[in-house]
């Protein structure tokens, strides 16, 4: 029989390739409109702040070599502001200069002692570089020139978990939603860590970080396999039927639609309902071959032979030894023989 998918994970790490520059207040007006920002710095090519605001849009567009070029004219005419090196290291990281962008974070830092988002991104370039002592000792300088600080806590977090310490993993997590209840990921993290334990804390969790983003995708299937995993059946249907009043399409939906018709097939019985939803999973995925394997199975159960082995099938030619389908052909020439 086929068998509820299992959640998906959605590793949850901070990169700076994630992080956007901050843009001065008063750049608002430019920093949208690329033909604006182009005739200022033709009125004022000695200004650095212009080329600094283009190569922030040329880098949220993922205009990489052209961010590089308008940030180093701005370094050139002014060397002295923080911002510029904290846009160029990001610009390198995009590039997986790592070395590159570690360099500018610690001038930028060199520049000012106080700056404690060169100093997070900084932690967050030892974080993926797995420098798990560097990247700690790096937020407990930032923590000691500002002690509310969730998003250090949360890089902390994770560097616990990547040492499997289980306790201070957990510790940072609450301590990163006392400080800013509103962080999605210490919520989704920690719905995460009970979900695996089949804890009911999980939903509380999910629950909270739904009040944050309630059309979160990843939540909303999480917090549905978690109720089947608890055996809150209905519970877990009314979620993934939420789930699907948010997407129509993506990874969640197709494997919602899935989840919901094996729910209704082996729970209620309903293999018309079954049918439709397992078709409509193949609709959005048709190389869904855990779909074609359930729907035959489903058909073979209704004495839908023709149907049954057409779904078996069409699994052998997506996954030439598919054993669901290997199986369900096996029946079918048995009951063929009868």
């Amino acid at each position: 029989m086929r068998k509820l998918l299992t959640l998906l994970i959605v590793v949850l790490v901070c990169c700076l390739v994630a992080c956007k520059p901050k843009v001065n207040v008063d750049a608002a007006s430019l920093s949208g409109d690329l033909k604006k920002l182009t005739e200022a710095i033709a009125a004022h090519p000695d200004d650095p702040e212009l080329y600094y605001y283009r190569a922030t849009y040329y880098y949220q567009q993922k205009r990489i070599s052209e961010a590089q070029k308008d940030i180093l004219q701005s370094i050139r005419l002014d060397d002295q502001q923080t911002k510029y090196y904290i846009l160029l290291s990001d610009i390198y990281f995009a590039q997986h200069e790592t070395d590159l962008a570690e360099e500018n974070l610690q001038h930028a830092i060199k520049l000012d002692n106080s700056c404690n988002e060169a100093r997070l991104k900084l932690a967050e370039l030892y974080y993926y570089e797995n420098m798990l002592d560097e990247c700690m000792a790096t937020i407990d300088e930032a923590t000691q020139r500002k002690a509310h600080n969730p998003t250090a806590y949360l890089i902390k977090a994770f560097c616990y978990k990547e040492k499997q310490d289980t306790s201070n993993y957990l510790r940072m997590l609450y301590l990163v939603i006392d400080q800013d209840p509103a962080e999605l990921k210490a919520h989704l993290e920690l719905g995460y860590y009970y979900q695996q334990k089949k804890d009911p804390q999980a939903a509380m969790h999910y629950q909270n970080a739904l009040l944050v983003d309630p059309n979160n995708e990843e939540i909303n299937y999480n917090l549905a396999a978690l109720y089947y995993d608890l055996g809150e059946v209905e519970k877990a249907i009314d979620q993934y039927k939420i789930l699907l009043s948010i997407t129509k399409e993506g990874v969640y939906a197709k494997n919602a639609l899935y989840n919901l018709g094996y729910i209704v097939w082996t729970h209620n019985g309903d293999y018309k309902e079954a049918v439709s939803l397992f078709s409509q999973a193949i609709e959005l995925d048709d190389k869904f071959v855990g779909a074609y394997a359930a729907r035959g199975e489903v058909y073979e159960q209704m004495q839908e032979y023709d149907l049954a082995r057409e779904d078996y099938n069409k699994c052998l030619s997506l996954e030439t030894n598919c054993p669901a389908a290997l199986e369900g052909l096996q029946s079918l020439d048995k009951k063929k023989r009868k």
